[in-house]
């Protein structure tokens, strides 16, 4: 009986940084489990990214050959050039559009090309880096609009693809894949706390906001008694966020964690009564979603992507963006009601247990044959 070896399609998947990349987060995790994923089915997956002091030129991660190029700020510039000179090789270029783009379609050939987007920084980047920096990565994104037509896109929430469409970007096929989760590992570990412990767990960048929450707290004291934050993680943002604490006079009541483990992350995210995410830009919020599994609400931003992966007053709440006031009333109002926030936390459970990371590798499955069968 004759028997045939199907050559496996191969994939070239660029992201800025790799998973063990120390600045690593949602977007490299995201990058990372669904493509390990599609690795072990009929497929062959590359990772391109920027090298890393200390790191391997070439490794391979969870079973997938990953390439380091280049360094931090012209990792652009040298995967244009790998691209413009391997890209026979691959059936498929997946390019992670996050922060500033490699204008692969300018150097692609006949190779067929799948074009992903976090979310678009657009004006927000000017709240973040200095002017210079910010108006270069605005203008590279709007240059996107140009170089990427009739190209196949793919957006990470409903709200980033609305975003891909006021950008005027045509496109060929668009496809939504949300970011998965580990259903398993993301369970309650520790009773909640009480008084009530809210958390914040993220970088700790301007345009992540965790000043918000800070600016919040003199009047929740108010509200709840005995409120506690904690805020897990670091970044370059953090001294100003304990300055404001010091000058507000509120050390008793805000507590910096610093980097945490997933564990560790785990047991914070259990114990708290809300999880809040008040980035002012994401295109998923997957730290929502950790939450509701771990049986707690998130009260987030009303801002794209947030607004996705919280469904507001069915999985979570949303407040409106700078409204501190509001922000106070949502949150008291549902620490003060046990049965609404009991509620709110079933439904939230419910629905994150149907976004497992295979569940959304099925989907990412559908786009690639979609783009390599176009």
């Amino acid at each position: 009986m004759w028997s045939f070896n199907v050559a496996k399609k191969k994939i070239l998947a660029i992201n800025w940084r790799d998973i063990k990349n120390p600045e690593a987060g949602g977007a490299e995790l995201y990058h990372h489990e669904i493509f390990k994923r599609l690795n072990k089915r009929n497929y062959e997956v590359t990772f391109l990214s920027h090298r890393v002091k200390g790191f391997p030129n070439e490794e391979f991660i969870d079973g997938v050959r990953t390439i380091r190029i280049g360094n931090k700020f012209l990792f652009n510039f040298s995967a244009h050039r790998y691209v413009k000179e391997h890209h026979n090789e691959y059936d498929l270029v997946v390019e992670n559009l996050n922060k500033i783009p490699f204008f692969t379609p300018t150097c692609l050939g006949k190779t067929k090309s799948l074009h992903m987007v976090m979310h678009f920084f657009r004006k927000s980047i000017f709240r973040e880096a200095f002017f210079p920096i910010a108006l270069y990565v605005y203008w590279m994104e709007r240059a996107v609009a140009l170089f990427y037509r009739n190209r196949n896109f793919l957006a990470i929430s409903e709200s980033t693809k609305e975003e891909i469409d006021d950008m005027g970007i045509r496109y060929k096929q668009i496809f939504v894949v949300e970011p998965g989760i580990d259903t398993e590992y993301f369970h309650p570990t520790e009773a909640k706390a009480e008084p009530p412990v809210i958390s914040y767990v993220g970088r700790l960048m301007k345009y992540k906001n965790a000043q918000f929450v800070i600016a919040a707290m003199p009047r929740l004291r108010e509200l709840v008694p005995g409120i506690l934050l904690q805020i897990a993680g670091n970044g370059d943002f953090r001294p100003e966020l304990e300055q404001m604490v010091e000058q507000l006079g509120i050390q008793d009541s805000v507590q910096f964690l610093g980097r945490v483990s997933e564990d560790e992350k785990r047991d914070l995210l259990s114990r708290s009564s809300l999880f809040i995410n008040p980035s002012f830009k994401e295109g998923w919020g997957i730290n929502n979603i950790e939450a509701n599994l771990c049986g707690t609400i998130s009260l987030s931003n009303n801002v794209a992507g947030l607004k996705d992966s919280v469904i507001d007053g069915v999985t979570g709440l949303l407040y409106e963006n700078e409204d501190l006031e509001g922000f106070c009333q949502k949150a008291a109002s549902v620490l003060h009601d046990k049965e609404r926030l009991a509620k709110l936390e079933a439904n939230a459970k419910e629905r994150a247990l149907g976004m497992s990371w295979d569940a959304m590798t099925d989907k990412m499955q559908k786009a690639v044959e979609a783009c390599l069968n176009a």
